[in-house]
This record gives structure tokens, sequence and C-alpha cells, in this order.
């Protein structure tokens, strides 16, 4: 299980390792094999700086925030343009902040196809994960750090432009709340 994945993406960076309890706590609200990737792994970044696998105590509340969370959905991943991944309970959607808008991305529970399957197909991130502007942007600003994203400036939604030279490294819970802020919840 996740073979593909770390074949593709072998170099990450552990920011945190989960403590049993809060492995615990989330058995039965999270699919198995994303717990067994957090006790092997540990939250931190992947995929050469583009995904954030995230504590969901340290990002829910934010997520809640921006959204309207009436299904009680849990944040898991947070990519570097400040999208959120969450399980559903029966899929995966990514929330597209920075655009106002979801999307279902995978149905099922199997996160060991999602990771070795659809986040080790290009083809998948481009469709699904708005992974664009994410090279430019990395090499024009660096990688982000493990609580940062990219963020336009102006935000899309007050008229900025969709352009990896608007990008700036922000903060991921700040960029999020003002988002919520000034251009209310999504959905």
């Amino acid at each position: 299980m996740f073979d593909k994945f770390f074949d593709k993406y072998p170099e990450f960076t552990t920011a945190q390792k989960p403590d049993e309890s809060l492995q615990n706590s989330f058995n039965n609200k999270l699919p198995a094999q994303l717990i067994e990737f957090w006790r092997t792994y540990g939250f931190g970044v992947f995929m050469n700086g583009y995904l954030k696998i995230v504590n969901p105590r340290d990002f829910q509340p934010y997520f809640d925030e921006a959204y309207d969370n009436s299904g009680n959905e849990i944040v898991f991943g947070v990519t570097a343009l400040g999208d959120f991944l969450t399980w559903t309970g029966d899929a995966i959607r990514a929330i597209y902040f920075k655009n106002g808008y979801d999307s279902i991305i995978e149905s099922g529970d199997d996160m060991g196809w999602f990771f070795d399957m659809d986040l080790s197909d290009s083809g998948f991130l481009k469709d699904n994960l708005d992974d664009a502007q994410y090279l430019a942007a990395k090499g024009r600003l660096g990688e982000p750090e493990y609580d940062e994203c990219y963020g336009y400036v102006p935000l899309l939604g007050l008229g900025g432009a969709e352009k990896a030279e608007k990008l700036q490294k922000v903060k991921i819970k700040e960029h999020i709340s003002l988002i919520a802020q000034a251009l209310g919840k999504i959905k």
C-alpha cells in the first residue's frame, strides 16, 4: 500500500507524528488506510511540496469557518494552492476555496487507490487538483512550508487574476479565514 505513491514521490518531510490517542479518536471516522498512513509517515509535506497531510484537529475549525460543513466532513489534506481534501464518510471531496466551489474527486474508502493511482497520475492532478500554477509559483517563490500555501493576491473572488505571478506564500489557516470573511462560506 502506497508503494506507487512513494515510488513517484520518494521525498517527504514529517512535521508531526500523531500519538495513539489522536489516531484512536479518528477510528471509524476516517478510512483505516489513512490512519495507517499517519502512523507510518505522520503529518507532513508530500508530492514534492504539493500536498500536506494534516492533523484534522488543527485545520477543522478553519474549514468549518469557510465551508458549510453540515455533513461533518473531516479535513485530512491541503494542497499547495490552499485547496482542502476532506473525507465525507464515503468519498473524498476537494474544496477549492480560491475558486469558491467543491467537488467529489474519489468515491469509496480505498485510500491506497487514492494515493497510488489518483495522486500518482498527472492527468488526475490536472483535472481534479488544479495544479497548473504550482510549478511556476514554486520556481519563483520556493516551496511553501507545512503551514503555508500559495494564495492569489488579490483573492480571485475580489477580482484577482488566476496567474502564477499573482501567487504569494501565505499562512494556510489565516488565508482560509480571510477568504471566509471576505467571500462567505462555500455552499
